[in-house]
């Protein structure tokens, strides 16, 4: 399961990372194309959105799988003893809230496509924003359950995709 879990992460985060690159490079293309020739790229706006939204969203079952999210560690040092029992609680508040969000936006979804609503300019169905935000809450939530369970993460230093950064940045 760890295995599968460490393909899935590498294989969404690379793909958000693609998703970066695109939404770079038609944010500039766009504002160059303008500056010089006043010709603005169609519909950059909505492929920027749906970039960002692939990259947002794809790469957050990552964060649940290195256990990176973002933390404030006040009470830490006071109770060294709660550490354990708090990141159990944050882990549960995490799972509800993925599992509403998850459960909520079903229905939306499928509202989308009975509707076959579109983008403006290029047109592009909705359904193409709304299903990366979808799956990548899905994934998220099966790998908080996963680490929630087996009570581990995937330390930075076993994922290759991770192992020129310093140790203790991701933790």
């Amino acid at each position: 399961m760890r295995k599968a879990i460490l393909i899935t992460v590498r294989c969404l985060d690379s793909v958000a990372v693609a998703a970066l690159l695109a939404m770079m490079l038609t944010t500039t293309t766009d504002v160059v194309l303008r500056k010089l020739v006043n010709q603005p790229v169609t519909g950059a706006t909505e492929l920027v959105e749906l970039a960002l939204g692939i990259a947002f969203f794809f790469a957050a079952p990552g964060v649940f799988a290195r256990g990176a999210n973002i933390t404030v560690d006040m009470i830490d040092e006071w109770l060294p003893a709660w550490r354990k029992p708090l990141k159990r609680v944050a882990a549960v508040l995490a799972i509800a809230t993925l599992t509403l969000l998850t459960w909520h936006m079903w229905k939306p979804m499928l509202d989308i496509i009975s509707y076959g609503d579109t983008s403006a300019d290029l047109q592009i169905p909705k359904i193409w924003f709304m299903a990366p935000a979808w799956f990548g809450i899905a994934v998220s939530l099966l790998i908080a359950v996963y680490v929630l369970l087996a009570g581990e993460v995937v330390p930075a230093r076993e994922d290759p995709a991770l192992a020129g950064l310093p140790r203790g940045s991701i933790t």
